[in-house]
């Protein structure tokens, strides 16, 4: 019999450890790996730990936790939430104990990262592809097989994936603190709040916007502007009492969250604010900067209550500065079939008259700094002026246009790729995902032009990607069967599971601009981007950095690693291709 074969030391042997004291048992449970042994064979444990005795990897031991039941486990389980591995026995107290163990770990605690081997001496109790069908393991031995040398070679392979998974979830959870802090004053930013708004429960909110604050910028500079934002944050934040959250949406607008229904302590608060805010100045050498502020609120309100809040803030700036407006429907209405009514009309004419544009923008490989492919940007003309999607894409999305305006550009892009062998990628919407001949739409028209599906990219946002439309879905996957290539667009803004990502093998990733394009002087975009190349480069997806606007930005991607650049450092989007 060879040395290498499974041998039951005895039990007096498998337990000749030198004994350690408290203090040295402590450390080296600080630099070691817990694996987790369930078994109700003494003699496994024995085995175990004889086998593993002077194991390490990356320069850390392992720990033993041991159970004999599937019960004993799962208090220890409850007990113990660090452990890298489990070692599972099968048949226990019944004869799915170990199944069951494996199931309470990924199912009733949720724990995706503990690394699960199925070790059995009854295989029969459990085939192994009854056990990898239906039961979340990562690998399955029998006990005959499992001797010392496969024992070491197992446990370092799920303590390598183990590892990896722990270094992705902690960039994971990197990435979205980063996103929801605001860089300069570190209170939490709209991201966090619409997440904090995510509920059935009604909120009151208050948004308060530095009345011209851009003269102050002006005047002073943005250094002093910067000043004045941390002076009025720490204003704010000395009036926060309970049930109220500070955030800090975008440039000089506040936000206070609070929790209380009533409509009198509402109003007492905000002319708390109001008045704290008026008669505190900043104080900059021997200068006195005395500060005002609008105030939208939005009082006990369920769902948009960011844009109801603005709305009212709008208002209130209308009229005058330094002044409180609460949201009221009536504002709403007026705001938006005033708005809506023009911009439909200019959509439906545009739509009609062949209108709907589109432009062009390159797409550089930061390795040659050739042009590699294009993206096609949607435009609207209307009475000889060129407006961009910001202005009517929304509207479009509630009138029902919005899948019109798709074909429109799919169409235009397609005639002005037909004679050359260029690569090119198109938006698409959850609307047009929704569109049940959508994919056959598509492919009609690139038979037509005579354009092959590979030759084409669909950069869907990184939520639609997500989404738990079952067409879109379906679709989806159409796409990729009959050879269309997809990108995520906007990558990092929604802090999506990124698990779900490996449904697909994207042609690119491409990280949101906002990113991008103060890269050279915010180190929390650095940060930010930094985290999600790890993470691509990790899973082998390309990566696209949008609004490079200069040298310099884009020597900072090349350096960092990107594979793609476009912005107008390289040209501005036009309706005609740049032809190298």
């Amino acid at each position: 019999m060879n040395d290498d074969e499974l041998i039951f030391a005895p039990e007096d042997d498998a337990l000749d450890f030198a004994p350690e004291s408290g203090e040295e048992l402590l450390e080296k449970e600080l630099n070691t790996y817990k694996i987790l042994v369930v078994d109700d064979d003494e003699e496994v444990h024995s085995f175990t730990k004889i086998a593993l005795k002077n194991f390490t990897y990356k320069d850390a031991g392992i720990t033993f936790v041991t159970a004999k039941s599937a019960k004993e486990a799962k208090l220890v389980l409850e007990e113990h939430t660090d452990i890298a591995v489990a070692l599972l026995d099968v048949v226990m107290e019944t004869n799915q104990a170990g199944l069951d163990v494996a199931k309470f770990i990924r199912k009733d605690l949720g724990n995706e990262l503990i690394r699960i081997i199925v070790r059995t001496g009854q295989p029969g109790e459990a085939p192994e592809r009854f056990v990898i069908d239906n039961y979340d393991i990562n690998d399955y031995k029998e006990k005959t097989e499992l001797t010392a040398d496969k024992l070491y070679t197992t446990i370092r392979t799920a303590l390598a994936q183990y590892t990896q998974l722990v270094s992705l979830l902690d960039k994971k959870d990197e990435i979205y603190q980063l996103l929801i802090t605001d860089t300069l004053t570190g209170l939490p930013n709209r991201i966090k709040l619409n997440y904090d708004l995510d509920s059935n429960n009604v909120h009151s909110l208050m948004l308060i916007d530095i009345d011209r604050f851009s003269l102050l910028n002006d005047s002073y500079g943005f250094t002093v502007g910067d000043k004045v934002l941390l002076h009025v944050r720490d204003l704010l934040n000395n009036l926060l009492k309970d049930g109220m959250e500070l955030y800090r949406l975008e440039a000089d607008i506040f936000a206070i969250l609070l929790c209380d229904s009533d409509r009198e302590l509402l109003e007492d608060e905000v002319d708390t604010v109001k008045t704290v805010i008026d008669t505190s100045p900043m104080e900059l050498d021997e200068l006195s900067i005395y500060i005002n502020v609008s105030i939208g609120i939005v009082h006990s309100q369920l769902g948009n209550i960011i844009q109801k809040a603005e709305i009212a803030l709008r208002q209130a700036r209308k009229i005058s500065h330094n002044r409180v407006e609460f949201y009221r429907q009536s504002l709403e209405l007026l705001d938006d079939i005033e708005e809506n009514s023009i911009w439909t009309a200019r959509i439906a004419r545009a739509l009609e008259q062949n209108n709907i544009l589109a432009y062009y923008q390159p797409i550089v490989d930061t390795k040659t700094g050739n042009i590699v492919k294009y993206e096609v940007l949607v435009r609207l003309k209307d009475e000889e002026t060129i407006y961009s999607p910001f202005y009517f894409l929304k509207i479009a999305r509630s009138a029902g246009y919005l899948h019109h305006i798709t074909k429109k550009v799919f169409e235009a892009a397609c005639k002005t790729f037909k004679g050359n062998n260029l690569k090119f990628s198109v938006n698409i919407t959850d609307h047009d995902l929704s569109e049940a001949k959508f994919v056959e739409y598509l492919l009609n028209v690139s038979r037509i032009y005579e354009i092959e599906p590979e030759r084409i990219v669909f950069e869907i946002l990184e939520e639609t990607s997500m989404s738990d439309n079952k067409l879109a879905k379906i679709n989806i996957q159409k796409l990729v069967d009959v050879g269309f290539q997809l990108s995520i667009d906007d990558f990092g803004t929604e802090c999506s599971n990124f698990a779900q990502l490996g449904q697909h093998q994207y042609e690119s990733i491409k990280i949101d601009g906002v990113f991008i394009k103060d890269i050279d002087k915010n180190k929390t975009s650095q940060d930010i981007t930094e985290s999600i190349l790890f993470f691509t480069k990790k899973v082998g997806f390309k990566t696209v950095a949008e609004f490079v606007h200069s040298q310099k930005i884009y020597d900072i991607v090349k350096s960092m690693g990107v594979d793609y650049a476009q912005g107008y450092f390289f040209g501005e989007p036009k309706p005609e291709l740049i032809i190298e």
